[in-house]
C-alpha cells in the first residue's frame, strides 16, 4: 500500500539553490518507491524588494554580489551539473519579480511542483524573461497546466502569498530551499538525496 507524505517546500523560482533542492528532492523520493509525495508550494521571495519590472540581470549581480558573481555562480554551476543540471546563466537577461510565478504555482495547486520544473527550466537553462506575463502562459500551457485569468487574479491567491510570507518569518527562513516533512521535520538548504531519505523515513512512521 502506497504511503503518503506531504512535503512543504518554501523556494523561489529564481533562486538555483531551489532547483538543485528540487531535483534532489525527486531523487530523494526515486529511492522509495513505495512512497507518494504530495507537494505544496509555498512562497519565498529572494528579493521583495524587486520592483515589478524586475532588473537587468548584470546590475542585479553586481548589486547583490559584487566583484563575487562569478566565483558564487561557478560554484553553483558544479552542484547542478551534480544533480543533472546544466544552468546557462549567460543567457538570463533580467532578473524578474517572482510574484508572478508564485501565482503560477500557487493556482496550479497539485501540479504545482511539476509546473516548478518548467520555469525553473526555462529560467536557468533557456533564459527566458519570467517577468512576461505571455511566457508565463505559454510556459504553463505547453507544460499541460491550463490557468485561467480569473484563477490567476483571485484575490485569495494574494492572501496566500501574504500568509506564506508570514510564515517564513514565523519560521525565520532566510534561506531557500525549505522543506517540511510530514509537517514536522524540516531541512533548510538543498541536501543531496540520502540527507533526505531519513526525513521520509521519519514522516512515514508518524
Amino acid at each position: 500500500m502506497t504511503k503518503i507524505v506531504e512535503v512543504e517546500i518554501y523556494a523561489d523560482i529564481i533562486c538555483p539553490w531551489c532547483f538543485i533542492g528540487k531535483k534532489r528532492l525527486d531523487a530523494a523520493f526515486a529511492e522509495r518507491p513505495g512512497v507518494s509525495p504530495r507537494f505544496v508550494w509555498r512562497c519565498f521571495l529572494l528579493n521583495p524588494s524587486m520592483p515589478e519590472e524586475g532588473m537587468d540581470r548584470q546590475a542585479y549581480l553586481h548589486g547583490k554580489f559584487g566583484n563575487a558573481a562569478n566565483a558564487v555562480y561557478g560554484r553553483i554551476a558544479a552542484a547542478g551539473l551534480d544533480s543533472g543540471i546544466t544552468f546557462n546563466f549567460d543567457l538570463i537577461k533580467r532578473t524578474p519579480d517572482s510574484r508572478k510565478i508564485h501565482r503560477y504555482l500557487l493556482a496550479a495547486m497539485a501540479e504545482g511542483h511539476d509546473l516548478s520544473e518548467a520555469f525553473f527550466t526555462a529560467y536557468f537553462i533557456d533564459g527566458k524573461d519570467l517577468g512576461d506575463e505571455r511566457v508565463l502562459a505559454d510556459i504553463a500551457n505547453n507544460y499541460g497546466v491550463k490557468i485561467s485569468a480569473d484563477v490567476l487574479t483571485d484575490p485569495r491567491l494574494d492572501a496566500q502569498i501574504n500568509n506564506d510570507l508570514d510564515m517564513t518569518r514565523q519560521l525565520r527562513i532566510d534561506g531557500v530551499p525549505f522543506m517540511v516533512f510530514g509537517g514536522k521535520y524540516a531541512v533548510s538548504g538543498a541536501h543531496m538525496p540520502n540527507h533526505m531519505i531519513p526525513l521520509i523515513d521519519a514522516a512515514i512512521a508518524d
